[in-house]
């Protein structure tokens, strides 16, 4: 009996491991080059306008795997860099990895794709401070609506970039 009870014990404590092991397998998307040219749209310069300067993003085709962009904020005659991106496939990942200027100690940060929906790329790191979520939503082929969401303080926090193509 006492064996029975450990062996009993010892699969309520992985059982639940086990679920939880699964549930993460369920959870985990597997894309192909495919998908990953789904994401061309993006080449180009698209263009946000905003109050304390317009924001820009500027996207190039790198290789069969890879986009590079660059994203800055143009005031009057000041141009100041906000970020560099790759966007890339790896395995049966794709990757949005950007590099914020200034932060991280100029380190990527890796948020990977969780899902497609039509033009809507949803892209996470859960484990990240801000934001947890990058989206992207090609609306047509000159409309691309962007946001980031997360939490900041414990509030729920969302910002929307609405980009026109100029070029």
């Amino acid at each position: 009996m006492k064996t029975y009870s450990a062996l009993f014990e010892h699969r309520k404590v992985t059982l639940p491991a086990f679920v939880l092991l699964f549930c993460g397998f369920l959870q985990q998307s597997s894309f192909n080059q495919k998908d990953f040219e789904k994401l061309a749209p993006i080449t180009g310069t698209w263009v946000t306008k905003r109050s304390r300067g317009d924001i820009y993003e500027t996207w190039k085709r790198t290789s069969k795997k890879e986009f590079a962009g660059l994203s800055f904020t143009l005031a009057g005659v000041d141009t100041t860099p906000l970020e560099k991106v790759r966007l890339y496939i790896t395995g049966s990942e794709i990757v949005y990895a950007p590099v914020a200027i200034g932060q991280n100690d100029d380190k990527e940060v890796l948020f990977r794709l969780k899902s497609i929906e039509g033009g809507r790329f949803v892209f996470e790191n859960l484990q990240h401070d801000f934001p947890k979520r990058i989206v992207y939503d090609f609306k047509t082929n000159d409309s691309l609506y962007a946001h980031i969401e997360g939490e900041v303080n414990g509030q729920s926090r969302r910002v929307n970039y609405p980009y026109k193509r100029i070029q």
